[in-house]
């Protein structure tokens, strides 16, 4: 405010007309209630209302999240194949990292047309800037990752800091593991999900402190545990049932999971195990006057997902709070680190006071509709800027100039019903079924195409990698049902396909060799499919009405894809009975 006083005088009569009730989103035809709080967050930003429902609008930010899909684009200039995380069919090229952090594409910027859609204009520069193949913040060291945090002789991981691991989205402190998702701290593990300091285990959820476990869930402080739910402090259970020293060490002499076969076994009577468990209402850990799932030490926090920093605070609708820092003041934003005053964005990082953003980072401040943006300040539009200010569509204005145009800018957007809107789903990098929102929100095509998501062939412009002759493709059934010794030098390299999801993978050798160290036997999956697949058995950010299945009290829950049917506790009762069980 007092920069734009045109759009200002605009925006309040909009602002102080709103009146909480119901109303009806433009995009799915479903009706929510705009309370005062949301009411509230309009008038902090100086923003119109949405026309969208919070649900709406939370599915098309997940458009823009990457779960893990790695692809073969190609480089802007040169055109070699390149992998990356980006789909070339997107329109988008790129560079290496090292190239692309050191570039600067102000050169690319755009004449603004206050004439035109805005968000035609912005879409046109996004596909002009390449991005970097990988967006790691950290070199990673020879491996295959990207958005790495630190990464050494790893492959095929996403948003970690791992050593020596395989398949693995959000691993921190994880050296020789794989198929890990949310994970923070693991050693010599296999097939984690949403665990803490996790040592030598396998098919681990939702647990802490846990030492030579395998099939357990929500397990705290558990050792020498082979298939156990909600315990605490135990030692030599079989399937909940306490063992002997002796009697544990013989049962567990006569499994392999090396062996497919047995593995596959197993999986499915830990999945029954699971269904049959006790669930409580939230996994939440000393949250304070705040709802939501995976919370952390987080205070007057609504309707949050997966704040894994302590002391967020004053955040609605914020999914993904990780960062050295707690987020603070923000509303309807994903993947924010660090930040405070954010308002309906995707990866927000060490920033403040930015709006409509798709990923911002390295003290961004007062940003709009930008992306991949680095330590700017008043950009408007902008794509791959650093150390930049008063920038709009790439192009520099004095500060003058910079906020008369705004003023306009922002106007003329208002009348048209862009601003206050977050760009349609074909600004995204990602094939749409197979970023957050396919995966996580299960959503339809027909959902896609409401969304704006760019339609194409996921297997188009070769994106799957150059070609192979069909006669050396192996079925996953060739494999043997052990994959150790010499059979490792066999299959390391060897293309196979993945038939239900339609994609050819090849698995690396020192990938079989850390499997036989596991003594796992690998999945026979796609890597992409072993991540799709730990993330749906994870809690998701839609909560669903539900009542405790011991006292019938009315709660709010997190729905789960693989577990619809739970039997779900309220917290009182969830005590009392890891009192009785635990």
């Amino acid at each position: 405010m007092f920069h734009t006083p045109t759009y200002d005088a605009k925006i309040k009569p909009i602002l102080d007309a709103l009146q909480p009730g119901e109303r009806v989103c433009a995009l799915s035809g479903e009706a929510w209630r705009m309370d005062e709080m949301e009411i509230g967050w309009y008038r902090k930003f100086n923003v119109p209302p949405s026309r969208y429902s919070p649900l709406a609008r939370m599915k098309l930010l997940y458009t823009y999240f990457i779960v893990f899909d790695v692809w073969y684009n190609r480089h802007a200039d040169t055109g070699k194949p390149m992998v990356s995380n980006i789909h070339p069919a997107t329109g988008i090229r790129v560079l290496s990292d090292e190239e692309w952090y050191t570039r600067d594409f102000s050169e690319m910027g755009a004449e603004l047309d206050l004439d035109r859609p805005f968000f035609d204009q912005l879409y046109a520069l996004s596909r002009r800037v390449p991005r970097a193949a990988g967006y790691n913040f950290v070199p990673p060291e020879r491996s295959l990752a990207f958005l790495s945090f630190g990464d050494r002789d790893s492959y095929f991981v996403l948003a970690s800091q791992t050593e020596r691991c395989f398949s693995c989205t959000n691993a921190y402190e994880a050296t020789d593991c794989a198929e890990v998702a949310m994970i923070h701290t693991g050693n010599l593990s296999c097939n984690v999900l949403h665990s803490n300091r996790i040592f030598r285990s396998a098919f681990v959820r939702e647990s802490y402190d846990c030492i030579d476990c395998r099939f357990v869930f929500d397990c705290r402080n558990c050792e020498f545990c082979f298939g156990a739910t909600n315990k605490r402090n135990k030692k030599y259970l079989w399937f909940n049932e306490q063992l002997s020293k002796e009697e544990w060490e013989k049962r567990i002499s006569q499994v392999d999971l090396s062996s497919w076969k047995m593995r596959e076994e197993y999986e499915r009577k830990f999945h029954e195990l699971v269904t049959n468990a006790v669930w409580p209402e939230n996994f939440n850990v000393k949250e304070e006057r705040s709802t939501g799932e995976y919370l952390n030490g987080c205070v007057d926090c609504s309707n949050c997902y997966y704040l894994f920093t302590p002391g967020s605070s004053n955040l609605d609708h914020v999914m993904y709070g990780l960062g050295d820092a707690p987020a603070r003041d923000s509303y309807m934003s994903v993947g924010i680190g660090s930040a405070s005053d954010c308002y309906y964005g995707i990866g927000m990082n060490n920033s403040a006071r930015v709006k409509f953003a798709l990923s911002l980072n390295a003290n961004c401040l007062d940003c709009e509709y930008s992306e991949s943006c680095f330590n700017c300040e008043h950009c408007f539009g902008c794509v791959g800027l650093r150390h930049k200010k008063f920038h709009i569509l790439n192009r520099p204005y004095s500060e003058e100039d910079y906020w008369k145009t705004i003023d306009a800018l922002k106007c003329a957007m208002l009348e048209r019903g862009e601003y206050g809107e977050l760009p349609p789903a074909r600004f995204s990098t990602q094939v749409c079924k197979g970023s957050g929102a396919g995966v996580i929100y299960n959503i339809t095509d027909a959902e896609c195409r409401r969304l704006g998501a760019a339609e194409f062939d996921a297997f188009s412009e070769g994106a799957e990698g150059p070609s192979v002759d069909s006669a050396s493709i192996r079925k996953l059934e060739d494999l043997p049902d052990r994959i150790d010794g010499p059979a490792i030098a066999e299959w390391a390299g060897k293309p196979l396909i993945d038939a239900k999801m339609g994609r050819r993978f090849a698995y690396l050798k020192p990938e079989l060799e850390l499997y036989a160290k596991l003594g796992i036997a690998p999945p026979r999956s796609h890597p992409t499919s072993r991540l799709i697949s730990l993330y749906r058995e994870m809690n998701t950010p839609v909560l669903e009405d539900a009542s405790c299945a011991s006292c019938g009290t009315s709660m709010q829950v997190s729905k789960n894809l693989a577990y619809p049917e739970r039997k779900m506790y309220c917290k009182s009762c969830y005590l009392e009975y890891l009192e009785r069980n635990g």
